[in-house]
């Protein structure tokens, strides 16, 4: 498999998407979409700047480099028809900038290592967020900047888990008796509502793409 259709597979995976309801977002047949994971067919630009969107990664990225759960950071559909900001000042010696009138904030990633990190912290939950900050800010004061920081010691069970895992049902014991089979085993009933909406908001992403001419 190539590295292409390895990332196409690892971002589909991402946005919990099946096969079915990605060749739907991108527009293409359910057959065409499966070949292209496959690396059986060649995806056309316009489908790959589109994967690349999704994803939140540049094409480069997308065609040349493997990529993994960590390198994804999702579009955020609620400020993607937002004006960008406008600079106020930067500061290339402490690497700062400030903006103007921020409608949101948000933290910046420069190289792959802090888009980890970065990617990482923002899949943890609300309550794992409060206490890795703490700990943080906690080392940074007992330390300070500019000084090699200690081995610091954290508990288990504040990060045993920093990205949630879905932990499969135990199995029930069977009974003699045995009722009316409903449905295929192992499968969860999907709620259309929130399939459509997320469609759609997948939907809005590949549209925000300007036209793309290709000579």
């Amino acid at each position: 498999m190539s590295i292409l259709a390895q990332n196409m597979k690892t971002i589909r995976r991402e946005l919990r998407c099946t096969q079915s309801t990605m060749s739907d977002i991108l527009k293409v047949g359910f057959r065409t979409y499966v070949r292209y994971e496959a690396g059986e067919r060649d995806a056309p630009v316009a489908v790959l700047v589109k994967m690349a969107r999704l994803g939140n990664m540049s094409l480069e990225n997308l065609l040349t480099q493997k990529i993994d759960q960590l390198s994804i950071l999702p579009m955020d559909t609620e400020t993607l028809n937002l004006a960008p900001p406008e600079v106020k000042s930067v500061n290339f010696q402490s690497g700062s900038i400030v903006f103007k009138k921020l409608t949101r904030e948000g933290i910046l990633a420069l190289d792959d290592a802090e888009k980890k990190a970065v990617s990482a912290f923002r899949r943890m939950p609300k309550v794992l967020k409060s206490a890795f900050l703490k700990d943080l800010e906690k080392n940074y004061k007992a330390t300070g900047p500019g000084l090699k920081a200690k081995k610091t010691v954290t508990s288990k069970e504040t990060y045993s888990v920093i990205l949630p895992v879905e932990q499969k049902p135990a199995a029930k014991k069977t009974t003699g008796k045995t009722g009316k089979k409903k449905g295929k085993p192992g499968r969860k009933k999907l709620d259309k509502k929130a399939l459509k909406e997320k469609i759609d908001r997948l939907k809005m992403i590949t549209k925000s793409i300007p036209k793309i001419t290709v000579r």
